[in-house]
């Protein structure tokens, strides 16, 4: 198997090689003008498709020769609200960020800042793979060209849907616990995590975070003005088209942004957003590799378009483009229609495709974009595009593949049809008694299957939507999920093994987005639903806070006072604490968010919050143990632990691993600034009093210090935080984006 796959592999290559030297010498023709003709064509594809599939937003663009010969839009950003999609809007380009996180990988080979076959480690020390061996060979190259090993999408759902709270160094960690199902470099199988990998090799040679570098080494010098990567905002850029799903009554949008778009886990995987213009811009420079001053060499040219693992021929590919070859480059897909070279992609998310398609051969690219579900117009309009130029005066109308296209589909829904789920009903609490609980997955983290009222409910801690009503099938059991634009819907299917209860998932529908791997969790009972398990954690190599998402919540929150007590003198040691250099405080970006929130809504009443500690490494946990157990040192007794002796600090006080180092605990009061001078309210002790009188529900309180720890529990709650019951000043955001894994990145 492995030596067919060789030979095909360079037979591949050789073959797409030629095509690239035909092609290359021939990009520097000057393009003819468009016949009328030929435009009537494309305008009435447009249309068809536009009209057939019912898009609530098209673009399209077509360069040859280094111009742009045709570009149309039609449609509204957001359905109804009348504001037009142009060829400057806005639209996420999903996989299609794939090119750009290898082109930007080339611009470093080119620089000497990394090699295509350094070890993955190299760059990334704390990278693994499920084999150990796999991880020492595994190469930047193979980063970027689907041949790990892993499954179809394997670990999708760490990425997808959004908003979910896994964080890229949450990727990198769960890796190693996905299996494989193939041997390492010898089948192709899709996947994003590795691209989310690769954006942080590039981050790491490149000395600038991911989203830095596609700014410094890809928009900027292309002059592609408009497009976003990162967290940027959404009133400023303007002109964002939104998602939608279909619905009986028209599009829908769905998963609106907000005022401020995130900086997104799966950035490099297919986290950019581009508008027309910019990926003609983008085509152009591929078709024009002699243009001055070069972006690429020939040498990174030829790597990213040359053919390093095989792919399937599909049927349609031979039937509907008489291929022969098909195959992956670094970020690209390489094949043959009608007897010239393709080089192209696709990219889907929820609500959202886009398709790039290069004809090196006729030196030509097109470019779909579309803000609905629009699967099946971009691969029909697609077609359309291509065969008039692979093929001008064969060929064949929009309804022609359309036709096609649903044929085939009909025939996959008969070979492998979807269960009927319509006479469905909600689980009854009792008849799942003996299976609910907190279930954990050693990559996606907890579940719970917990009875409210009389249903089952399903939801996960990390991607909050994944959450929804347990529905009895029959003798079966399926998630209906809360967001129906959340549209794959899973059976459930609990076992015994070995004593310990388990839980797996599948699709419902097995045409499904495969980015709902399902197939790849398996979970295990770890407690009943009213037991809230310590969670295991894993200290993080990571030697720098932003390497792990940890972020300065000033830089949120402006106004928001800060006093940082382990960073000085006053506090519970006596001195500073390893770990602090500065009074800084960090937390996860989600977490600091949330915060920035609170703040906010505070500020409305004329108050502040004032932080004593935020994200704590774990060195200066381990310094507040060894200090608990020296029961020599009282100097602090007086001040922070008058009625208590010191040993029982551990029982309680003062844990041995805290939440502080997961980014997701702080320590906080209220304050009231005017002209200048901040008062803190009174809350009946001091901060870190080791004291019954510190517990937040405490009897022995006046009426105004029981209202000020009430009004900071309710600002707090509002925002996801949770009072640790012993100590007023303490809270955890919940769900924590990373409850497994803790930090150790000094404070600086």
């Amino acid at each position: 198997m492995q030596s067919s796959e060789s030979n095909l592999l360079a037979h591949a290559r050789t073959r797409l090689r030629v095509v690239l030297a035909c092609a290359l010498g021939a990009i520097a023709v000057t393009a003819a003008a468009e016949p009328p003709a030929l435009r009537n064509q494309r305008d009435a594809a447009f249309e068809a498709t536009f009209e057939r599939y019912r898009l609530p937003g098209l673009a399209v663009g077509i360069v040859r020769d280094g111009q742009v010969v045709y570009q149309r839009t039609a449609g509204e950003r957001v359905a109804g609200g009348g504001e037009q999609i142009d060829a400057d809007t806005l639209f996420k380009i999903a996989s299609n960020s794939k090119a750009m996180t290898a082109g930007v990988l080339a611009r470093l080979v080119d620089a000497g800042k990394l090699k295509w076959d350094d070890p993955v480690t190299r760059h990334l020390p704390q990278f693994r793979m499920h084999d150990p061996w796999v991880t020492q060979q595994m190469q930047v190259r193979d980063l970027l060209i689907h041949n790990s090993g892993l499954g179809l999408g394997a670990g999708d759902l760490m990425l997808w849907p959004e908003p979910n709270r896994f964080t890229r160094a949450d990727i990198i960690a769960g890796l190693q616990y996905l299996k494989p199902t193939h041997s390492f470099r010898a089948n192709y199988a899709y996947d994003n995590l590795l691209y989310v990998v690769a954006g942080e090799v590039a981050a790491a040679a490149g000395g600038a975070p991911y989203d830095t570098l596609v700014k410094r080494e890809l928009f900027q010098p292309l002059g592609m003005r408009r497009c976003q990567v990162g967290e940027w905002n959404r009133a400023r850029v303007g002109n964002v088209a939104q998602p939608h799903m279909r619905t009986d009554e028209g599009n829908r949008a769905i998963r609106e942004d907000g005022d401020v778009v995130p900086d997104i886990t799966s950035m490099a995987a297919g986290g950019i957003r581009c508008s027309l213009n910019d990926m003609l811009t983008w085509v152009g420079m591929w078709l024009s590799p002699d243009a001055t001053p070069a972006w690429l060499s020939p040498a990174q040219r030829k790597a990213v378009w040359t053919a390093h693992m095989p792919m399937p021929v599909s049927a349609r590919m031979r039937a509907w483009d008489n291929s022969h070859v098909s195959a992956y480059g670094y970020g690209w897909r390489l094949s043959d229609v009608d007897g010239a070279w393709k080089v192209a992609h696709t990219g889907t998310l929820a609500g959202m495709y886009s398709s790039v398609i290069l004809l090196p051969d006729q030196r030509t690219g097109i470019v779909i974009l579309i803000n609905g579900e629009g699967e099946a117009a971009r691969t029909v309009l697609g077609e359309v595009l291509t065969k008039q130029i692979t093929v001008p005066g064969q060929a064949h109308s929009v309804a022609h593949y359309a036709a096609l296209l649903d044929e085939e589909r009909a025939g996959e829904r008969a070979a492998n049809p979807e269960s009927d789920t319509r006479h469905r009903t909600p689980a009854p609490a009792n008849a799942l008694a003996s299976w609910t609980g907190r279930y954990r997955d050693a990559w996606f983290g907890e579940v719970t299957v917990c009875a409210q009222g009389d249903r089952v409910r399903f939801a996960s801690a990390r991607s909050p939507m994944l959450t929804g009503t347990v529905m009895q099938v029959d003798t079966r059991w399926l998630v209906d999920w809360d967001d129906d634009s959340v549209d794959a819907e899973p059976w459930l299917h609990f076992a015994t093994d070995g004593g310990s209860k388990t839980l797996k998932l599948s699709h419902v529908d097995p045409d499904a987005d495969f980015s709902y791997d399902y197939q790849d969790l398996a979970f295990v009972r770890e407690a009943a639903c009213d037991v809230v398990s310590a969670p295991k954690v894993e200290v993080s190599p990571a030697k720098e806070a932003a390497a792990v998402g940890l972020v300065d919540v000033a830089a949120l929150a402006p106004n928001l006072q800060r006093e940082m007590r382990y960073a000085g003198t006053a506090n519970f040691t006596g001195a500073r604490v390893p770990g602090y250099g500065a009074n800084t405080c960090l937390l996860l970006a989600p977490v600091a968010q949330a915060l920035a929130n609170v703040q906010a809504d505070v500020q409305r009443e004329g108050l502040s919050l004032k932080l004593f500690d935020c994200y704590r490494p774990v060195r200066s946990v381990k310094h507040f143990v060894a200090w608990a157990r020296d029961t020599r040192d009282q100097r602090t007794k007086a001040a922070y632990y008058p009625n208590l002796d010191k040993a029982t600090l551990l029982d309680g006080y003062i844990a041995e691993t805290s939440g502080h180092s997961r980014g997701a605990t702080l320590d906080l009061t209220l304050t009231r600034c005017e002209g200048g001078a901040c008062v803190d309210l009174d809350m009946g002790t001091p901060f870190d009093f080791f004291d019954p009188r510190a517990n937040t529900a405490h009897a022995d309180l006046s009426p105004e210090q029981k209202a000020n720890r009430a009004r900071l529990l309710d600002a707090m709650a509002r925002h996801g935080f949770h009072n640790y019951p012993m100590e007023w000043w303490h809270f955890t955001f919940r769900p924590e984006p990373s409850p497994h894994t803790a930090y150790d990145v000094p404070i600086r």
